[in-house]
This record gives structure tokens, C-alpha cells and sequence, in this order.
């Protein structure tokens, strides 16, 4: 099993505000329209795609007041820092995400179980970029930034980016994906 890497990014107190309703696309392989891509020039050691902190936050407690869970209160609320997650997905397994609109960003709602040991995904993590057909240098046929992207963005450019790889043969699709993580005191702080 490959094991995903990931790398704190930073970390700072956030906050929040009020709550909304979330909307859930269920992702799936389609052939809706071939994908138009070119080779990407930047090196793959650019810096990390984030996701802005107060959005992240923002859009968990969308989602849990959507699901109607408890939402942590702002004066208890711990320092997060985001953590960086570099996947690939199988294309046998791109229908086991479900996205949801958090309105400040599109969060993975739910995993299926394969997903989850394939990749490392996980719940409530929000996918930054999506790319395909990588040259063995870091470079990209097709690449998508979807940071704070709406749910049609991110779909958009998860099927493109699902039919490019179907197109050209190529085994799997690459996220970039945030993970919000909080920050647990250290034991000489206790």
C-alpha cells in the first residue's frame, strides 16, 4: 500500500462565523466533454497549495450544522494548522468521494473505506488541485487549481481531470489536498 505523505504547513487561532446549509455532489466518472490541457511549466517544488484558514474552519461548521452536530463554541475553539496531503486515486475508486458546498470551500463529506486505505483521504479535508498526466518532472498535462473553488468548479475539474486519465490511458488521478489539523498543547505546557 502506498502511504501518502504530508507536511504541516502552518498554524494559527481561527475563526468563525454563523452557519448555512451544504449541498452534496456525489462524484462520478463521466463522458461529458473531453478535457483541453497543456503542459504546465512550473517545478513541483512551488509552494503548497492552502487554503485560507478562516474558510476552512467556516466551512466544517457549515457542514456540522448541516449534519446537525455540535459546532466547537469560538472561546474553546483550539490553533489549527493545515496539513498538506499529496494523493493518487485510482480511477477505480474516483465514485467513492462525496463532495459537499460549505459555502468558503468544497469539503470531502464522506470516504468510502478503499478510498481511505488507497489514499489517505479522509473526511472534511478539501481538495486544493487536481492534476493529471505527470511527465515524471513535476509537470502536468492537466493541472486545476481549486482552491476555495465552488462545488461545480471542483467537479468540473474532477471529471476533466478523470476523463483526460481515461483518454490517455494513465491509471490514476493526483489531489492536493488540506487537511485541518488542531494543535494539541506539549506536554511541558500541560
Amino acid at each position: 500500500m502506498k502511504h501518502p505523505t504530508s507536511s504541516i504547513i502552518s498554524a494559527l487561532a481561527l475563526s468563525t462565523l454563523g452557519n448555512s446549509v451544504c449541498n452534496a455532489f456525489t462524484s462520478v466518472a463521466s463522458n461529458q466533454r473531453p478535457s483541453t490541457a497543456t503542459w504546465m511549466s512550473e517545478p513541483s517544488n512551488t509552494p503548497a497549495t492552502l487554503v485560507s484558514q478562516a474558510a476552512f474552519v467556516y466551512g466544517i461548521d457549515v457542514l456540522k450544522a448541516d449534519m446537525g452536530l455540535e459546532i466547537i463554541p469560538e472561546d474553546q475553539k483550539p490553533m489549527y494548522a493545515i496539513g498538506k496531503l499529496e494523493a493518487e486515486l485510482p480511477l477505480e475508486l474516483v465514485s467513492g468521494i462525496r463532495f459537499s458546498d460549505c459555502e468558503s470551500v468544497t469539503l470531502i463529506s464522506q470516504v468510502r473505506q478503499d478510498v481511505v486505505d488507497a489514499t489517505g483521504l479522509s473526511s472534511l479535508d478539501t481538495i486544493v488541485a487536481i492534476r493529471a498526466g505527470n511527465d515524471g518532472e513535476g509537470n502536468y498535462a492537466y493541472y486545476s487549481d481549486v482552491r476555495e473553488s465552488s462545488i461545480q468548479n471542483t467537479a468540473q475539474a474532477f471529471t476533466e481531470a478523470i476523463n483526460f486519465a481515461m483518454a490517455n490511458s494513465l491509471p490514476s488521478i493526483e489531489l492536493e489536498i488540506n487537511r485541518l489539523v488542531p494543535m494539541m498543547p506539549s506536554q511541558e505546557d500541560l
